[in-house]
C-alpha cells in the first residue's frame, strides 16, 4: 500500500492535534489549577495554567466576547495560508511546516472553543513562559517556513546547496 504525502501531512496533522489535546485534557484532570508537578528536578514543570490571550498571554485582558471570536478568525486565516503553502509547493520542508502551524492552531483553537482558554502546562526554568504541545507546533514550524523559505528565496525552489 503507498501512502501519499497528503495522507502522511493529514496523520502528521491528526497526530500532533490529538497529542496536545490529550496532553491538555490530563493536565486539566490532574493538576489543579495554578498546581504543579516537577518532572526534572529544578529543570521541567508541569504547571496547569489558563492562557485567555495569545502568545505569551498577549491580550489577555481584553473583552472575552470579542476576543475569543478575533482569535479563532485569526487561527483560521493562518491556517488557510499554510493549506495554500501545501498546496503550491512540492518542498517536503515547507509542507511539513505548514502542517506543523496547522496542527497547533488546530489545537489551541479547539481548546479556546471548548474551554474559552488555552490550557498552557509546560514551564522550563530558563524560559519565562508555560506552554503546551501546539505552542511547540506553531513554534517549530514557522521557525522551518521562515528559514526554509529564506533559503529557498520565494518558497518554491529546493534550497541552493554550498
Amino acid at each position: 500500500m503507498t501512502f501519499s504525502r497528503s495522507r502522511a501531512l493529514a496523520l502528521l496533522v491528526a497526530a500532533v492535534t490529538a497529542a496536545d489535546w490529550l496532553t491538555k485534557f490530563w493536565v486539566q484532570n490532574r493538576l489543579p489549577l495554578h498546581g504543579w508537578h516537577t518532572v526534572v528536578d529544578g529543570w521541567v514543570f508541569l504547571t496547569h495554567r489558563r492562557n485567555t490571550g495569545v502568545a505569551f498571554s498577549a491580550f489577555a485582558g481584553a473583552e472575552s466576547a470579542w476576543r475569543v471570536l478575533v482569535l479563532t478568525l485569526a487561527a483560521a486565516v493562518g491556517i488557510f495560508v499554510c493549506l495554500q503553502v501545501i498546496r503550491s509547493t512540492r518542498d517536503s520542508v515547507l509542507r511539513v511546516a505548514a502542517a506543523l502551524v496547522i496542527a497547533g492552531a488546530l489545537g489551541n483553537v479547539g481548546d479556546r472553543l471548548l474551554n474559552g482558554a488555552v490550557t498552557d502546562f509546560i514551564l522550563i526554568r530558563f524560559f519565562p513562559f508555560v506552554f503546551n504541545v501546539a505552542d511547540v507546533a506553531i513554534t517549530i514550524g514557522g521557525i522551518l517556513l521562515v528559514a526554509r523559505m529564506s533559503l529557498a528565496g520565494d518558497g518554491t525552489r529546493e534550497p541552493r546547496s554550498a
